[in-house]
């Protein structure tokens, strides 16, 4: 939707523009040729404005009439694609659900014929909790992204500590680090860093990144959360020197479901936690980007956001 307001209002000011030239030339060699033109054909003045009335007239129109057919096939560009993108977000979800879904009714059903084994109960039910949760956190970030992709969604901002909050982050994350065997190096300035945030909202976006590390890479890699300040900007560094990334989701890895088979099949991975942490960075005013020429670092993102501006 952002980019078909856009495009209306670029075809906007364009319509305007040529419509305020016309009518100042118009109106300008009226003022110049007028008496002579109506002196030499004896046309009274008036007759002569009216005709000129009715030339502007029909300008506005026919450049109204563009700008009505073109704004038509915009509008319903912008319609197949959002079709198409929902289309797509359902068939992907409806897909990545099918797999934990089939496990529980397994296993619950194994539990309702009696066909598990004493010892394997406490496995069973492991597993069906575990697998109920995979699904719950599908359904919880589907959610989300909807929610984040509607027109009518607000960031609830106010005035925080972006340098206290990504350290508690990290602090709330640190038993998951050591138990992947993460060395982490970080970087964060002890001094408070002011700036208009959701702070909900963005824990959200950094927790995703942080999982992201974990989700899709081995074991025993190095992880790097930095934060750098200017007098306009605040930028955090979530790198890793973990498996870089495949070439055919390099382009579009902020797209939904940009992740590999392997990692949603075997990692839990949704596709959808870069897709919703951009989005939040974008509702902040800032921008999540790739970095991977990070000095011992295969990849980062690096997430921008602006200081001491209200939203």
């Amino acid at each position: 939707m952002n980019e078909l307001r856009k495009k209306i209002v670029y075809n906007y000011i364009i319509i305007t523009i040529i419509l305020l030239v016309v009518e100042w030339n118009v109106f300008h060699l009226f003022e110049i040729y007028l008496p002579s033109v109506s002196q030499q054909s004896g046309i009274s003045a008036e007759l002569i404005k009216a005709f000129g009335l009715l030339a502007v007239m029909i300008v506005f129109f026919a450049v109204s009439l563009i700008y009505y057919h073109r704004m038509k096939r915009c509008v319903a560009e912008e319609t197949q694609r959002q079709i198409q993108k929902r289309s797509l977000l359902f068939a992907n979800i409806s897909h990545d659900l099918k797999n934990p879904m089939s496990s529980v009714i397994g296993f619950a059903r194994a539990l309702e014929n009696g066909n598990v084994d004493e010892a394997d109960l406490m496995l069973t039910y492991h597993t069906i909790c575990k697998k109920s949760l995979q699904m719950d956190e599908m359904i919880q970030k589907m959610f989300q992204f909807a929610k984040m992709e509607s027109d009518g969604y607000h960031l609830q901002t106010k005035e925080c500590d972006i340098s206290g909050l990504l350290r508690s982050i990290v602090a709330g994350r640190y038993l998951e680090i050591e138990q992947h065997e993460i060395l982490l190096q970080v970087e964060i300035p002890e001094t408070p860093v002011r700036i208009q945030a959701d702070e909900t909202e963005l824990t959200r976006a950094l927790n995703n990144l942080i999982s992201n590390v974990m989700q899709h890479n081995e074991n025993g890699i190095k992880m790097l959360v930095s934060m750098q300040q200017s007098d306009s900007s605040v930028k955090i560094v979530i790198a890793d020197s973990g498996i870089r990334l495949p070439d055919e989701i390099r382009e579009n890895l902020f797209e939904p479901f940009r992740v590999s088979d392997e990692s949603r099949r075997t990692k839990n991975g949704s596709g959808l936690g870069l897709a919703i942490s951009r989005r939040i960075t974008e509702l902040h005013g800032g921008r999540l980007t790739l970095n991977e020429q990070i000095k011992d670092y295969t990849k980062g993102f690096v997430m921008e956001l602006p200081r001491a501006k209200h939203i």
